[in-house]
């Protein structure tokens, strides 16, 4: 099967080969998205769908303006609806602004297909792009239902995000491109090997293909191969939940520890993200799943989240809600973080470090594993903030230069890692951090 037909076996299985479907087709001028735009054109137009273009002109190279002036020449050229957004330079964040980037581009993706009535957004993920992506996790650690990689589609915004040109490699668009006549904008950026991904990229992926040409090919095997298992274990996980609840929905102890061994950890992580809806990964759970085992020494009660706790009765658990006990937080309190959770720091402070964006303000910030565990506390004398030229500024100076009253200092509440470094005074500033393994988003919600 050719590049072009595998191209169209994927717009054929999203169910957008068809000229009563509007596309919003996200071009970024480069060789992979200009491909897609060409492909998309060269189709029948018995099967071809309403495109919608959409551009982000993000502002970070002086070259941005001349790709999105060619963009608008392009599409008047060929009569297609063209929709622009301008991420201005002032909403740059100091840093993480490659996900912030990404942040923006997905919003202004969203009101693009809801003002527009569009099914789908397609963009130009290709073979490279998934290998980098599996290795990337790969080193960052985690879930292994991670490394599946990038799926060649998924819900988004009513409709779904469609990836056609996972089958293609960067070669194979580039050859197409010059076989084709296709006018496209090379990103400078992407030779800048600080970011993790062009190291990766330009580095690892190289030497790799050295070992063995066709890394790409035998990675998406092993892609689908995981995708396959992990879909496997999911049936039988299903199979063997019902088998050790009660009808209430609690956990029977001696049905679950009658379950193989290698499946009590995936059947325990399936109840309790039913009875909590909280999606906990294997790795945090063992210490629940140990708890859960009988002990004489084991409490009768295990807290799983700020929002849930774990109550052992006889051969029975249930996951019951923590009562909101309304206490005042004490000055000298420590809250270690909670990822993926709201969590209250103050009265007037619910705060959380999200691998997603829950809010449109999220600030994306780098992470390293030794940063963890990760902790909530107010501020101290000797705490400092990094700043962007290098140097640091203190949290007690910070507070007196934005003239925070004297008597609300106390309350400030930090966010510090396990060596003590301040990594965010909650509501006044970030520490300036450029680098890391985990990129993760801090939010706020503050309340009056």
């Amino acid at each position: 099967m050719t590049p072009i037909q595998k191209f169209n076996r994927r717009l054929a299985a999203a169910g957008v080969l068809s000229p009563q479907v509007t596309v919003v087709v996200a071009v970024s001028t480069g060789v992979d998205s200009m491909v897609l735009l060409r492909l998309l054109q060269q189709l029948p137009v018995t099967e071809r769908p309403q495109l919608v273009v959409a551009h982000v002109n993000h502002h970070l190279r002086a070259q941005s303006q001349t790709e999105a002036a060619y963009l608008q020449r392009y599409c008047q050229e060929h009569r297609l609806d063209l929709k622009l957004a301008d991420w201005q330079a002032t909403d740059h964040p100091e840093h993480g602004v490659e996900a912030a980037g990404r942040q923006f581009r997905y919003r202004f993706f969203t009101k693009v297909m809801q003002a527009t009535g569009a099914k789908a957004v397609l963009t130009a993920h290709h073979a490279n792009d998934q290998v980098e992506t599996y290795l990337m996790k790969l080193a960052r650690g985690g879930d292994i239902a991670q490394l599946t990689g990038i799926a060649d589609s998924r819900p988004f915004a009513g409709g779904q995000l469609v990836r056609p040109l996972l089958d293609w490699s960067k070669a194979e668009l580039r050859d197409y491109a010059a076989q084709h006549d296709v006018t496209y904008f090379e990103d400078a950026t992407n030779q800048d090997v600080q970011l993790t991904r062009n190291r990766i990229r330009q580095r690892v992926v190289p030497e790799l293909m050295t070992v063995n040409p066709r890394l790409l090919n035998h990675i998406a095997d092993y892609q689908q191969q995981l995708a396959d298992l992990l879909a496997a274990k999911q049936q039988m996980v299903a199979t063997l939940l019902p088998t050790v609840m009660t009808k209430t929905g609690g956990l029977i102890v001696s049905q679950w520890q009658r379950v193989p061994d290698q499946w009590q950890l995936p059947v325990f992580k399936a109840w309790l993200t039913e009875r909590t809806g909280s999606l906990v990964s294997e790795l945090k759970l063992k210490p629940l799943v140990a708890w859960a085992r009988p002990s004489s020494s084991a409490s009768r009660t295990v807290a799983v989240n700020a929002s849930w706790e774990l109550q052992r009765s006889a051969d029975i658990i249930e996951a019951v809600p923590i009562k909101k006990r309304g206490k005042k937080l004490m000055p000298q309190e420590k809250i270690m973080v909670d990822l993926n959770q709201w969590q209250k720091i103050t009265t007037t402070q619910t705060v959380g470090i999200f691998t997603q964006a829950p809010t449109a303000t999220s600030q994306p910030f780098w992470l390293t594993t030794a940063d963890w565990p990760l902790v909530w506390r107010p501020w101290q004398s000797g705490d400092r903030v990094a700043l962007k030229g290098g140097g640091h500024q203190t949290v007690r100076r910070l507070l007196i230069n934005q003239k925070v009253p004297a008597e609300q200092r106390d309350q400030v509440q930090v966010l510090v890692n396990a060596q003590g470094e301040v990594l965010w005074v909650v509501g006044h500033k970030y520490s300036y951090r450029t680098t890391g393994t985990q990129t993760v988003f801090l939010a706020l919600k503050h309340k009056s």
